[in-house]
């Protein structure tokens, strides 16, 4: 368990669940709860989840909130078998107002038919894939959406159930160690990273001709990570790279923190300092299995300048206002 945790405050867990399923009653839908229901949404509930919640330490990149959505986790019903089955309630509406007072909320119309709250299920026929509905292999280290320069700065995974305690494993660049001389090889942008299997085909696989982005890059407060090895390919031969990159793939498994969330936890991720991955397990498809659910959050970053020429593979984002601009 990350040493940045905490147990979520019993007014604030309950204030949530209230406030989440008094808006499921008035018809409202995680997608547009800000612009059909900000009136009804208080303003200090949003403000208390921001100073309670708040951001990941930038050295460990990791923050678990303990029991924050428990109430609501408990009357999620049976794991369903694939994400596009999973109903819609006030625990989606909740992890909205969480994630909304932090940043900007997004998805991608590409990624679960745009829904904005994801569901994490193991599904029969992905086990062996390297995607979130896989099981029967480990997901290896990522940052997530690796591939594309709007990707998320905080990713937050909230846990309805999680019966057998399978870790989701986090591990900062920041607590690596690596040598100076591995960051500045890390630098050099010789990798190329392909939209994941649980995106619609773009046309261009690992084989791309795209340019190279670097591993490692620096923000004004340190080193940050853009890793996703599974779909990765090199845009040239480099032997000093390959010997750092492996250094970096060594040294995450060596600092892994495994955090096996329980019910109604939320683990919030860096996304620009921290990888995750999961360890693998053996579903029971029988409604009982391991069900987080996912939404990505857009903060102010300084990333390179460079990322601004990149086309994302063409995905398109769904935004919701801000919390500045929709509750009054």
């Amino acid at each position: 368990m990350p040493e940045e945790a905490t147990t979520a405050a019993a007014d604030l867990v309950a204030d949530l669940a209230a406030t989440a399923e008094r808006l499921a009653g008035l018809g409202a839908v995680p997608d547009r709860l800000l612009q059909t229901h900000a009136g009804q949404i208080p303003r200090d509930l949003l403000a208390r989840l921001s100073r309670q919640v708040g951001r990941p330490p930038r050295h460990s990149g990791a923050l678990l909130v303990r029991g924050l959505l428990a109430p609501l986790a408990a009357k999620c019903g049976p794991t369903p078998a694939h994400w596009s089955a999973a109903p819609t309630g006030p625990m989606d509406l909740a992890l909205v107002l969480v994630a909304a007072a932090l940043g900007q909320v997004f998805g991608w119309a590409g990624q679960q038919d745009g829904r904005l709250v994801h569901n994490i299920v193991p599904s029969q026929g992905y086990e062996n894939l390297q995607v979130g509905a896989s099981s029967s292999v480990p997901l290896e280290w990522h940052t997530e959406d690796a591939f594309h320069p709007g990707r998320a700065s905080l990713l937050m995974l909230a846990c309805v159930r999680n019966p057998a305690g399978v870790g989701t494993r986090i591990a900062s660049v920041r607590e690596l160690g690596l040598p100076h001389e591995d960051l500045i090889r890390l630098g050099r942008p010789v990798v190329r990273i392909s939209p994941d299997a649980s995106y619609p085909a773009t046309g261009s696989g690992p084989g791309t001709t795209r340019p190279g982005v670097p591993t490692v890059w620096w923000a004004p407060d340190g080193p940050c990570l853009r890793y996703d090895p599974a779909y990765s390919t090199r845009s040239h031969d480099d032997p000093a790279f390959e010997e750092s990159y492996r250094s970096l793939a060594e040294r995450l498994e060596q600092e892994a923190r495994s955090v096996p969330m329980g019910a109604g936890d939320l683990a919030l991720i860096d996304n620009d300092v921290a990888v995750h991955g999961r360890v693998p397990f053996t579903p029971r498809y029988d409604g009982t299995d391991r069900w987080l659910k996912r939404i990505m959050v857009r903060l102010p970053s300084q990333r390179p300048e460079a990322e601004r020429r990149e086309d994302g593979y063409g995905q398109v984002e769904i935004v919701l206002p801000t919390t500045a601009g929709a509750v009054r």
